[in-house]
């Protein structure tokens, strides 16, 4: 699954180049619904977690939340924000702001508090409602949420035995995304879809966004360029991906 596909460079032509410099998005559309900002934030967040996977391996891990850091190994450490948990025994989600039981220090809150403003201000439930039920690998879910807004440099899912706590994780011993390398997004952006249940086109578009591409859209086909690299895809009219190529 963590294996990288890369293919030979290959430049675009004249008219690509015209057509994409002409063509440019580079905002996101407004939030108006969990769907929304977990689109506009699953694919970069995917990506990095790949990274991030390839880094801890299989390392147990660790949690101190008296120094807010946890420890894969004995020596990779890194400092965390506690976002919420998923209970085992009832398949519900909770934030950890409505946790007052745990005892979580404040300062390790900030991410979640954050959320719960956004989803107040939004009215957004999954945001701001304290405790609901979940369906199986909403933890993964809202770890690519919050890794993608506050553009941390991954998530870390940690099952503790009766659920899993979700906390996202900022490092400079993280490997970083690098937007040139746009032939990473021909292997990331279908084992996304093939994981989430997500609106392809959507979060395509936001993938390209967010690896800063110029882009194209029509109603069937997105096509981004960075630099002299050029992706397309190819959607079916529920938005569904086709076809994924590129020159790169």
């Amino acid at each position: 699954m963590f294996k990288h596909l890369f293919k030979k460079k290959n430049k675009t032509t004249s008219h690509e180049e015209a057509v994409l410099t002409e063509a440019e998005i580079s905002h996101k559309t407004p939030i108006q619904s969990f769907d929304d900002l977990f689109e506009q934030t699953a694919a970069l967040a995917f990506e990095k977690q790949l990274n991030f996977a390839e880094l801890i391996g299989s390392y147990s891990w660790e949690f101190d939340m008296t120094k807010g850091e946890i420890t894969f190994g004995k020596q990779l450490t890194f400092p965390v924000q506690i976002i919420g948990s998923v209970s085992f025994n009832d398949n519900s989600w909770m934030w950890a702001w409505a946790n007052t039981q745990s005892g979580m220090p404040d300062h390790l809150l900030v991410q979640a508090h954050e959320l719960k403003k956004l989803g107040d201000q939004l009215n957004i439930s999954e945001l701001s409602d304290g405790h609901f039920g979940t369906d199986s690998g909403f933890e993964h879910i809202m770890g690519m949420v919050a890794c993608g807004h506050f553009n941390t440099d991954g998530y870390y899912c940690a099952n503790y035995g009766q659920g899993t706590l979700v906390v996202t994780l900022q490092s400079d011993k993280i490997p970083q995304v690098d937007k040139k390398a746009l032939e990473k997004a021909l292997t990331t952006f279908p084992q996304l879809i093939s994981a989430v249940d997500i609106n392809h086109k959507e979060a395509f578009k936001n993938y390209l966004i967010d690896r800063k591409c110029k882009i194209l859209m029509t109603d069937s086909e997105i096509k981004g360029r960075y630099g002299d690299k050029v992706i397309t895809a190819s959607f079916d009219q529920i938005d569904r991906l086709v076809n994924l190529d590129g020159k790169v």
